[in-house]
């Protein structure tokens, strides 16, 4: 109450230095010590003096319950918060230790091994929470990317179709597994599925740029529907222009419909915006080259 008192006075030192015996008292439990801890999250980034204030309250309020879960996991969340994602994820592995039926903090993990493309990890975690939440569809999606990603195709498709049953009432998760199942369809050639999971994807997002763009090139290495690629890819990069990839793709749909010079104007700005380095698109400019007679 005397912090409370004294930040609205103005008086944000004597406020701190009440919070800071607050934390440090038997009097007061966890539950409200964490919930004050909880408001320094979005001001982490803002002040360096909030910054250090929370770092400096999660480490009495460690110090004071050193076995309790909660207290790793709020501690962890400031770490993460403040991007120090390495040292988030031991502590939140530690709290799993002692108790792995926490939902929110498995997640955490994956979302940190998924940042830090640690996919193999990710497929031992995911398989390792869905033992403990086995109607979870978030779970699923992480076996299914990670599998996805090491080329395990058959797997990636097998989690995401089995995740694909737990989905209720979320349109925004339902268009990511439809848009992984749609790659992994598409390497392994089954291009039915992969373009009906496509569709499927733009209907509940017409202007996904992700499913327009990857739906179009795929079209395109076919040679099948290049109109209705063209609009597509067209349609993104009307909704994100300069996006080498994105041009890209327009590009060699213009070449597959044998409109090389339109072609080459699109390929050159895809060159130009970021997309020099990949050695596709430098093969795309050469394809196209030869098509107009610039041999050399």
């Amino acid at each position: 109450t005397l912090a409370d008192y004294y930040r609205e006075n103005g008086e944000n030192k004597k406020s701190y230095e009440e919070l800071k015996l607050a934390f440090k008292s038997d009097g007061l439990n966890i539950e409200i010590k964490i919930s004050v801890l909880l408001s320094y999250y979005k001001l982490i980034s803002f002040s360096d003096e909030m910054k250090n204030q929370a770092y400096e309250l999660v480490d009495i309020l460690i110090q004071k319950y050193p076995e309790d879960t909660k207290a790793t996991i709020v501690y962890a969340d400031i770490l993460y918060t403040d991007k120090r994602y390495e040292e988030a994820k031991k502590h939140y592995l530690k709290a799993l230790d002692k108790e792995k039926n926490i939902l929110s903090t498995w997640a955490q993990v994956l979302f940190i091994q998924a940042e830090q493309n640690d996919f193999a990890k990710m497929i031992n975690t995911s398989e390792e929470a869905l033992i403990y939440f086995p109607v979870e569809p978030i779970f699923y999606y992480f076996n299914g990317i990670s599998n996805k990603r090491i080329k395990n195709y058959n797997k990636s498709i097998e989690s995401l179709t089995t995740g694909l049953e737990f989905i209720v009432d979320n349109n925004k998760l339902l268009l990511e597994f439809y848009l992984s199942l749609a790659d992994s369809y598409h390497a392994l050639n089954k291009h039915t599925m992969s373009d009906s999971l496509y569709d499927q994807a733009l209907l509940i997002d017409p202007e996904n740029i992700i499913a327009l763009n990857n739906y179009a090139y795929y079209l395109s290495l076919r040679k099948v529907n290049l109109q209705r690629a063209k609009e597509m890819s067209y349609k993104s990069n009307q909704l994100e222009n300069n996006n080498g990839t994105y041009q890209d793709t327009y590009a060699w749909i213009l070449y597959q419909r044998e409109e090389y010079q339109e072609a080459k104007e699109w390929i050159l700005k895809a060159l130009q915006n970021g997309s020099g380095e990949n050695p596709v698109v430098i093969e795309h400019y050469g394809d196209i080259l030869y098509r107009l007679g610039e041999i050399e």
